[in-house]
């Protein structure tokens, strides 16, 4: 039987240990150079605060609109004071009375000769014939429906003339309004006689009637 050598024993383990550790190093020498190489590089999504501080900031210049502040300055007429004070005013009134006294006329005349045939058949309806009474009854109700087709016409028309001729006056009254209260500074005038206006309270609102007066030169004595 052989003798084992324990010198020749321990040089053996010594090498293979050597060889093991040789070839763990060498394994662990290649992972890390491929972990290298694969690992990608990551960007981070925030800052950290550290890295805030050490950033240097530039100041951002804001483009602000510079504010235009104005008072609103309310003021007040009564057109209808105005106007009544106004010549060219006074001037249709007058034509629009001569003509609703035309029309009434005309409307008048109608309704008496109405009013004459109707007191006509009243009194002999009894002894017409059949036919006569028919006819003298159409007759009395196309009269009363002109009379009052007749009214209705007539006071459109009254409407639309004095329309008509207010147009310029109310133009110059607008004008003449817009010069005043621009000189006086005046972002708002209400007109008191308007239904859009029912109340203003005493004080608030520059009354500018008086001014609108005399910058249309109207003579307050009426003469």
């Amino acid at each position: 039987m052989k003798v084992f050598n324990k010198s020749t024993f321990f040089k053996i383990l010594s090498l293979l240990c050597l060889a093991i550790c040789t070839q763990v190093l060498h394994a662990q020498t290649e992972d890390d150079s491929l972990r290298v190489e694969t690992t990608p590089v990551s960007q981070p999504d925030t800052v950290s605060d550290e890295q805030q501080d050490s950033v240097p900031t530039v100041p951002v210049e804001k483009k602000t609109t510079p504010r235009v502040t104005r008072t609103l300055f309310f003021a007040k007429v009564s057109s209808k004071t105005i106007l009544a004070k106004m010549p060219q005013y006074q001037a249709i009134q007058r034509n629009m009375e001569a003509l609703r006294e035309q029309y009434e006329a005309e409307a008048k005349k109608s309704e008496n000769d109405f009013q004459k045939k109707f007191e006509e058949f009243i009194q002999g309806h009894k002894d017409f014939p059949k036919t006569i009474l028919e006819k003298r009854q159409n007759e009395l109700q196309t009269m009363l429906e002109t009379n009052a087709a007749f009214r209705i016409k007539v006071q459109n028309l009254l409407v639309e003339a004095e329309k008509s001729m207010l147009a310029d006056v109310m133009t110059e009254l607008k004008e003449a309004i817009s010069v005043v209260a621009k000189e006086k500074g005046v972002s708002i005038v209400f007109d008191v006689d308007g239904d859009s206006v029912p109340y203003i309270i005493p004080g608030l609102a520059l009354d500018l009637t008086s001014s609108v007066i005399d910058y249309l030169l109207i003579d307050e004595t009426g003469e």
